[in-house]
């Protein structure tokens, strides 16, 4: 907590019902005069029982201090937080459970939406009966956040290959993908849709077969193989820490752009631009996750606002300013001033989250 200047974390647990849910919150400061219930945004996120504790805890703090720049970045009233939930899978007519989920996040003042080990149905079951502060679901105005997450990172993607590398065009290029889910299956799409050969994989067979449905040339490789494939782009879309000072030096990349969050091995901005360094001596593109896979967000909180008036001629035009256009503007600077864009990114947004604070 320290290292990731987080405010506080907080632990309701139910002993009975088998549920300890855990909030990460770094940042409440772009969020203290919004006017709204809800002055932090982030999503919750499932955790095996069996797991330790203190993993978990590590991965909470580490994504709730990611959601503080993200949402910084997608320019949003909205401090930062993330929550955790050591649980058995729930079940959607599970009242009891999903009435202490939702009462959890009713109590952190926060604004979420359904991350890893959750599914869009249980966003519209907790806002049915308990929550409103729960968007992403199914039956929500913009539906689930995956599919702009996926055109954010799109945009990204092919933005930074024009201005980075002067590809004009993705055709004939390999992207490496890690992951086939909610994400990940709309960015395959658009990435071979853009004439890259695609090259993923997933530990689920049933995702790996709804992908291929819509793509049928997509090639599959073990998980364990995925971020050493040779390729233009390698694509985390799965989970966080994937990237040490050992697997950089593994990589067979030009470019690092995916939806995952916290692909860095780190707990500290400090330790992100050491690891951002490494990639750059690598001649690896790099930018920070969070300045461009901040769709799902700036989607949830479009909902949020609008509920059932929402629509995607809002949000399109924001995401593309935020994506797409932030990708300009950053790899711009940080050409011009030799430094790593994911240095860049940091200097643009620590000032509106510390102020002068040590």
């Amino acid at each position: 907590m320290r290292a990731g200047r987080h405010q506080m974390m907080t632990l309701k647990v139910d002993e009975r019902l088998g549920m300890r849910a855990a909030l990460f919150v770094h940042s409440s400061v772009l969020g203290r005069n919004n006017g709204l219930h809800a002055i932090r945004a982030g999503g919750f996120r499932r955790h095996e029982r069996a797991e330790k504790e203190q993993d978990v805890f590590a991965d909470g703090l580490n994504l709730g201090r990611a959601m503080s720049y993200k949402n910084a970045a997608a320019e949003l009233p909205m401090g930062g937080c993330k929550m955790t939930v050591q649980c058995d899978p729930i079940e959607l007519d599970d009242g009891e459970r999903l009435g202490f989920l939702a009462y959890a996040i009713e109590s952190g003042r926060f604004l979420t939406g359904p991350d890893m080990g959750f599914l869009p149905e249980h966003a519209d079951a907790m806002r049915a009966r308990w929550t409103k502060h729960v968007t992403g679901g199914r039956h929500g105005a913009l539906g689930p956040t995956g599919t702009p997450t996926a055109l954010g990172c799109f945009l990204a993607i092919r933005e930074a290959a024009e201005l980075w590398f002067g590809w004009r065009s993705l055709a004939g290029k390999t992207t490496a993908v890690q992951g086939l889910g909610a994400v990940e299956r709309p960015l395959v799409k658009h990435l071979s849709e853009a004439g890259m050969r695609v090259i993923a994989t997933d530990v689920d067979a049933e995702a790996i077969e709804l992908a291929r449905r819509e793509v049928p040339e997509l090639s599959i490789v073990p998980p364990q193989e995925i971020l050493t494939v040779e390729c233009d782009l390698l694509a985390p879309c799965a989970g966080g820490a994937l990237l040490d000072d050992e697997m950089i030096g593994k990589l067979a990349c030009k470019m690092i752009y995916g939806s995952a969050n916290n692909v860095l091995a780190a707990t500290s901005t400090a330790e992100e631009l050491h690891l951002a360094e490494l990639l750059a001596q690598r001649n690896i593109l790099f930018q920070i996750e969070w300045t461009h896979n901040t769709a799902g967000v700036m989607s949830g909180f479009e909902e949020y606002l609008r509920g059932s008036e929402a629509t995607h001629d809002h949000l399109y035009p924001r995401l593309v300013k935020v994506c797409r256009d932030g990708t300009r503007s950053l790899l711009a600077e940080a050409r011009e001033r030799g430094k790593t864009p994911t240095a860049i990114a940091y200097q643009r947004i620590e000032h509106r989250l510390y102020g002068g604070a040590a």
